[in-house]
């Protein structure tokens, strides 16, 4: 009996020894993981702060100035958005009113 007891505790710390070996892996794919994530986040953050180092002192003249054109350049692009959407709207309605087949006659009145 002390062979069959010997042999089933070798084979629990096997186990024991193949769940660690299974956490271990886990915990560091997970660390690799999140390394790679942050380098990643360093590189886009970094490439950000490229284009922020041509751009001129805030408080400055030339800076005020920069930024006057962004946000004038930012408002000509929402305006144009905002007028091709109404063009569009308008367009649909104008053809909701054609499509009626003389239902709707403004000439008449």
């Amino acid at each position: 009996m002390g062979a069959k007891k010997g042999s089933k505790e070798s084979g629990m710390a096997l186990l024991e020894l193949v769940l660690l070996l299974v956490v271990v892996v886990a915990i560091v794919g997970v660390g690799i993981y999140v390394v790679h994530q942050k380098n990643s986040s360093d590189n886009t953050l970094s490439g950000t702060s490229s284009n922020a180092a041509t751009k001129a002192p805030a408080g400055t003249s030339a800076g005020i100035e920069q930024d006057t054109q962004q946000d004038a350049k930012n408002e000509a692009s929402v305006d144009s958005s905002s007028d091709s959407a109404t063009q569009q709207s308008a367009a649909s309605a104008n053809n909701a009113t054609s499509n009626l087949g003389g239902a709707y006659n403004e000439s008449s009145y």
